[in-house]
């Protein structure tokens, strides 16, 4: 049976624009009436999808247009594109043919992989119950950081135009499901994230931090949230476990967070800890531990929360270091201590040139 190639209109899968991270656009695409996902560059005009034994070919930019000249070249690839999407072929020819196409096409056309569909969507968790602690969290946050905040969300509805430093980025033209992100923004600009995944009885984070902002302890405030809002995200997870393979990363969770070892022989109580943790490195690419999420592990993570936040370093990159009110009083302060002895000094210059015989 030959697939034929059909010109669509987006309403037939009711594909809509979502928002644009990365400079990569997020589309939703309906078929049974099931969200599916899809990433495509923020250039990108026409895609390819396989539905019902047939090619069709969207605008997602002008709907229902469709030029001459790129009817015209999608003939000329027209029977690689049937190879494509036929499912016998071997994935390597596949991926031959998509990377040919969706490299080197001058129509900013791009075929979408859709092998991800044969699974089931995953379960929409609702984010309120964190999204409610995390609000709580900011008032906090920023008393001290006021250009700065927390969000939690699934990154296909992060803030449209936003750049986010993310664990694993989107692959582009291909399903996806949408990963529950946690982030701490300042302005647009998602600077340090968690990764996360709710499963049956437990929370995986994995972390990435821009590195012109490392060394300012955002990941150990994520870390510390992320255990907090835990039973919001899921109230039955009993630990939440951490693949790091940063020996920073593995050090805190153990000394701040009471973690230990996924084999249970390295925590915070073991002698020499440190020593223990960098021979295990020098030997493996990365350690995973989990924290038990009982009332004393959450108890201490918000009070790591409200310790790390007076010590967190929140000036801008750019344009100087920002004073704070108590400094600006103590420079205001040195300002007028200075002019007071200027005069003082021109006062007592004057009277000994009166006194100075003439």
């Amino acid at each position: 049976m030959i697939m034929n190639i059909v010109y669509s209109s987006t309403t037939l899968l009711n594909i809509h624009p979502l928002t644009v991270i990365n400079g990569n656009r997020f589309y939703e695409i309906i078929i049974n009436d099931k969200p599916h996902f899809i990433s495509a560059l923020q250039s990108t005009v026409f895609i390819a999808m396989k539905h019902a034994d047939n090619i069709h070919i969207f605008n997602v930019k002008d709907d229902g247009n469709f030029p001459d000249e790129f009817k015209d070249y999608i003939g000329q690839i027209a029977q690689k594109l049937r190879t494509y999407f036929n499912e016998r072929n071997d994935g390597l020819t596949s991926f031959a043919i998509s990377d040919e196409i969706n490299r080197n096409n001058p129509h900013n056309f791009a075929i979408i992989r859709q092998k991800m569909s044969l699974h089931k969507p995953s379960n929409v968790i609702d984010l309120q119950p964190a999204k409610h602690i995390i609000a709580q969290l900011n008032v906090e946050l920023q008393k001290t950081c006021p250009d700065f905040h927390l969000n939690i969300d699934y990154i296909t509805s992060f803030p449209n135009d936003s750049t986010a430093s993310l664990y694993s980025d989107t692959m582009l033209n291909s399903y996806f499901q949408p990963p529950i992100v946690l982030c701490l923004f300042t302005g647009n600009d998602c600077v340090s994230s968690l990764t996360l995944q709710v499963r049956e009885s437990e929370l995986t984070i994995d972390s990435r931090t821009n590195k012109r902002y490392e060394g300012r302890k955002f990941n150990t405030l994520l870390r510390a949230v992320a255990i907090i809002i835990s039973k919001g995200l899921n109230a039955g997870a009993e630990r939440l476990v951490s693949n790091a393979i940063n020996i920073v990363s593995t050090i805190l969770m153990i000394k701040r967070f009471n973690a230990v070892s996924e084999g249970g022989d390295l925590s915070k109580d073991t002698p020499d800890i440190d020593k223990k943790i960098k021979d295990y490195y020098d030997h493996r690419d990365g350690m995973t531990t989990h924290v038990e999420l009982n009332d004393v592990n959450i108890a201490n993570a918000s009070t790591v929360f409200h310790e790390t936040i007076p010590r967190m370093n929140c000036t801008p990159l750019a344009g100087g270091l920002k004073r704070t009110r108590k400094q600006r009083k103590q420079r205001n302060q040195m300002k007028q201590m200075n002019q007071m002895k200027q005069r003082k000094q021109r006062k007592q210059r004057k009277t000994m040139k009166q006194m100075k015989p003439q």
